[in-house]
């Protein structure tokens, strides 16, 4: 398990570079055309990286439009700063092929309210054995047709997420493992936020379609 974190965070890292130059592909974006997305709609999520004002108005990577869409929800050029936007971990899987666990991701950005500002801790800040802050993010439909995520509150702070944690794909058997191997593509790696307490609060599991199987709990994103 700790060999797959820090194989996820060296990902991050690579995971920012490669999307440099390249479009966001949020699971939010793609919500903002669906009839069933519900305004107010909260998500469980690690906070990955904290940007400076510079950072998020680079309109690189994840960061691309995300000053439109901060102005569409209602914000202004002052309540961008160091510390109000931050990318942030839900899942991610891919296959040992030669390309990063987090081929398929859930790597978002979100606002942090003034009085959360600077009083969080992002993964790519901890050592190998520490995680950054579980926070939790509500979900919002612009006019402009846009999702943004804004921090509501802290959820678990970095050194204490129980009842989450990380959790990593239990194999489905050694036959898959072997085959996936012989076949080029190699056994499937993922990693998301998992949480014993699946009822409490309201959170209910969301299984990401389309994802490597596992003989235990699904990947999965926490909404309520």
């Amino acid at each position: 398990m700790k060999k797959l974190h820090i194989y996820c965070k060296a990902s991050y890292l690579l995971l920012l570079l490669i999307t440099a130059g390249c479009a966001s592909q949020s699971g939010w974006e793609t919500q903002s055309t669906s009839a069933e997305f519900v305004n107010g709609t909260r998500i469980l999520a690690e906070v990955v990286m904290i940007t400076t004002r510079d950072e998020s108005l680079s309109n690189k990577g994840l960061l691309l439009g995300w000053r439109d869409k901060l102005i569409s929800a209602g914000y202004t050029d002052n309540d961008i700063v160091d510390g109000s936007e931050i990318t942030i971990f839900t899942y991610c899987y891919g296959w040992n092929s030669g390309v990063p666990i987090c081929a398929h991701h859930g790597h978002y950005v979100a606002h942090v309210p003034v009085e959360l500002q600077g009083k969080l801790k992002g993964d790519l800040d901890a050592t190998w054995d520490t995680s950054g802050d579980l926070v939790e993010v509500e979900l919002n439909k612009t006019p402009a047709g846009y999702i943004v995520g804004k921090v509501i509150r802290l959820f678990r702070k970095s050194d204490d997420w129980s009842p989450c944690r990380k959790a990593s794909l239990e194999q489905t058997s050694e036959f898959y493992a072997v085959l996936s191997t012989l076949s080029g593509i190699g056994p499937a790696r993922a990693m998301w936020i998992e949480c014993d307490e699946s009822n409490a609060g309201g959170w209910i599991r969301r299984p990401i379609l389309h994802g490597p199987q596992s003989a235990g709990p699904p990947i999965s994103e926490w909404v309520k």
